[in-house]
């Protein structure tokens, strides 16, 4: 008997397991082991709604690197229902070596008589990427006040290498223009130009060229294109765009961009941010025929590729804004 009293007051003293949150994802980790670079990583997630009562609507949800796509099949859900948030990694922008990605869901609960609940949910994408194609640049950026052109190059190091059939552009403002295979020290190359039109509108788009191929392993690739477009005579930064590729162990890159007038007049800054927490942005004082914009990309976004916009507010020559689109490589830890 002394036994068994012991026994049942062993068993009611330990603790309890927590019941599921309100809005979970009972799988939030996705550890997708080793993939090979190019084609997107896609992985869905639910979410659930586990409340007797009220429901739960989706305010936000933040994707960690510029890398990521997301679909969301509700965004409002009542008790017992269950969403699916699926996430597309763009895997060719990205590092060899381990990487993680993740997004935030942001949501609140109201039930009739309580306080309105808000909380998040973290979820996150693991694996480990190797190539046997690269594209370069991964992503491309353009800043001009006319016409404009970039060239990608693909290097296939296979035996059996792909052939590139054809691009498409998500804008009729960027044609492309496939170039014949060729032979390299390196495997075999092929190229891309990529055209920005004179008429295209003034303003900033994110676009994007799918690489269409005869290999079923990588049946398209998809490269990210950050468009600006500016008005004539306004002023324009030297580089246009800053592109930044980290070595290995490196913590942060600093680049430094010119600012000047076409026609020679004084350019002062009135100061400048950036859209990403990771880019650091300090912009020169006073005035002259330069004004210069240091863009440090800092340890806190080296850990995989991602891409912002550094927008420049202008007291002279006239008030206006330029807009300096910003892409970095992640460095190998």
């Amino acid at each position: 008997m002394n036994t068994l009293i012991l026994f049942a007051g062993l068993v009611t003293g330990q603790p309890q397991p927590a019941p599921p949150a309100t809005f979970h994802s009972p799988v939030p980790l996705a550890a997708k082991g080793d993939i090979k670079a190019g084609p997107p990583l896609v992985h869905t997630f639910e979410l659930w709604h586990n409340a007797p009562a009220g429901t739960v609507t989706i305010t936000k949800v933040e994707a960690g690197c510029g890398c990521l796509r997301q679909t969301l099949s509700s965004g409002v859900l009542q008790p017992g229902e269950r969403a699916k948030l699926t996430l597309e990694v763009n895997t060719l922008t990205q590092p060899d070596g381990p990487n993680r990605w993740q997004a935030v869901v942001s949501y609140k609960l109201e039930a009739p008589g309580a306080k309105v609940q808000v909380g998040e949910v973290l979820l996150q994408i693991t694996a480990t990427l190797s190539r046997d194609i690269t594209v370069n640049p991964p992503q491309l950026a353009f800043s001009s006040a006319g016409e404009a052109s970039q060239t990608l190059t693909l290097t296939d190091r296979r035996a059996k290498p792909l052939t590139v059939l054809k691009a498409a552009s998500s804008s009729q403002h960027l044609t492309t223009e496939v170039a014949p295979a060729a032979k390299a020290a390196t495997g075999r190359t092929q190229t891309v130009t990529i055209k920005l039109s004179a008429t295209a509108p003034t303003g900033h788009r994110d676009e994007v060229v799918v690489l269409y191929t005869d290999d079923p392993a990588y049946p398209e690739l998809r490269v990210p294109v950050r468009v600006l477009k500016r008005a004539a005579g306004a002023v324009t930064a030297t580089p246009e765009a800053v592109n930044v590729r980290f070595a290995a162990n490196q913590k942060e890159v600093s680049t430094l961009v010119q600012l000047r007038s076409p026609d020679g007049k004084a350019v002062s800054a009135a100061g400048a941010e950036s859209d990403h927490p990771g880019v650091q942005v300090k912009s020169s004082t006073g005035s002259g025929p330069v004004a210069t914009v240091r863009i440090t990309v800092t340890e806190a976004a080296s850990t995989q590729a991602g891409q912002c916009t550094v927008r420049v507010r202008l007291k002279e020559p006239t008030a206006s804004e330029v807009a300096i689109p910003v892409s970095w490589t992640g460095g190998k830890r």
